[in-house]
């Protein structure tokens, strides 16, 4: 985790292809229930850090409608990390647009999940305050393919909720990938777009 009077922001686009992504998120009807991503994946089994296991219901009893994208007996929890580790990147799905419910319960989500990391005696701001990349990969269906447009905020727990907000706002990350079922499109040669901070 970066540290926590850095004022980092920065919006880019994450490369993250239907290959990359659980098969059960994929087959998920279209709506505004997100997705929990694993931290890795191997041999198909999503490796998940073991502060997140009651994450999704502390976040269902505060309305947001999530579930873990890997299925219950393709998953597993591991405890090696510390709480800097844990909360620096918080991988989130969609099977659908980012609507602006979905960007609230995206803001909630990531919220709950650095508090649960740094632990239940945490005080709103420490949470607030701590900087993590949030990975979000929204997966459209249009025609017969299924394509995935992946972004990636960084910044302050505080600031998500905006930050994905101007990113989606941004034309250059938000253009769907042409093509194929795993495209996820040509980056920018420009590279990264950082935002005033």
């Amino acid at each position: 985790m970066a540290d926590a009077h850095s004022s980092q922001k920065r919006l880019t686009r994450w490369d993250v292809s239907v290959s990359d992504l659980p098969v059960q998120l994929l087959a998920a009807p279209a709506g505004n229930r997100l997705f929990l991503l694993p931290d890795q994946t191997i041999d198909g089994v999503g490796i998940y850090r073991d502060d997140v296991a009651g994450l999704v219901k502390t976040l269902r009893r505060h309305g947001v409608d999530i579930d873990f994208a890997s299925a219950r007996e393709d998953r597993r929890y591991l405890s090696e990390y510390g709480a800097g580790e844990v909360v620096a990147i918080i991988g989130l799905a969609a099977a659908g647009n980012l609507t602006s419910d979905l960007i609230k319960s995206i803001a909630l989500a990531v919220w709950h999940r650095a508090r649960s990391a740094f632990g239940t005696n945490a005080t709103p701001e420490e949470v607030d305050s701590a900087n993590v990349i949030v990975r979000i990969a929204e997966i459209v269906r249009k025609d017969q393919e299924t394509v995935v447009r992946g972004l990636e905020v960084t910044g302050r727990v505080a600031d998500i909720e905006d930050l994905i907000r101007d990113a989606i706002s941004d034309r250059r990350l938000t253009q769907l990938p042409p093509g194929t079922s795993d495209a996820t499109g040509p980056e920018d040669a420009t590279g990264p777009e950082d935002v005033p901070g």
